[in-house]
């Protein structure tokens, strides 16, 4: 999923959290949201290494964060509650890989070799050979995807009057970076078409 899909989504169930535990830290709401949106920024790494689908990064290995969130889990209760507010940011890059499930999939574990787990609607066999304004165009002309999307942005406007006022100024910033990211994307688009 895009950017924009794991904000709103990430925002509705941040809204839901602050539903049932309202004194849940705002710090904590912060790196949560952060984890489900920053988690997309191992895509830098594709400029440098051979291998250009970032989704075969350990960063978006689905097992390595689930690892990590019971060690932050465990160092919670032995050691000190500091650890939450890295559980949070846990928590927030395996909801974006549970959403990243629905387009093109991931792979079990970090590597070309391992077979890919495919719920998706946008598969490809062959998807070391696309470019970015392939993918970009996949998803943006595929209409389950907007419906999907237009369908997290209805959901993120509750959650966005369900957090506390103090999340509101982090979210936003978040926010308007997640636009200009779609804004990019649509130049990508159209000077494809030209």
């Amino acid at each position: 999923m895009r950017p924009s899909a794991h904000f709103h989504f990430s925002l509705f169930i941040l809204g839901i959290i602050y539903l049932i535990f309202s004194d849940f830290a705002w710090i904590s709401g912060l790196l949560f949201l952060g984890g489900s949106v920053l988690v997309d920024l191992d895509v830098i790494f594709s400029f440098f290494i051979k291998e250009k689908n970032h989704r075969f990064y350990i960063f978006h290995s689905l097992l390595f964060w689930l690892c990590l969130s019971i060690i932050f889990l465990i160092l919670r209760f032995t050691v000190t509650t500091l650890f939450d507010h890295f559980l949070y940011f846990c928590l927030g890059i395996i909801l974006h890989l549970l959403l990243d499930l629905i387009d093109w999939g991931l792979p079990l574990l970090p590597s070309r070799k391992h077979s890919k787990i495919y719920l998706g609607f946008l598969r490809e066999e062959n998807i070391t050979d696309k470019s970015i304004s392939y993918f970009i165009k996949s998803y943006w002309f595929n209409k389950f995807i907007i419906g999907f999307e237009l369908l997290l942005f209805a959901t993120s406007l509750l959650g966005w009057f369900m957090i506390p006022y103090e999340l509101t100024i982090g979210t936003a910033c978040i926010g308007l970076f997640i636009y200009l990211y779609i804004g990019y994307e649509m130049l990508i688009i159209i000077k494809k078409k030209d």
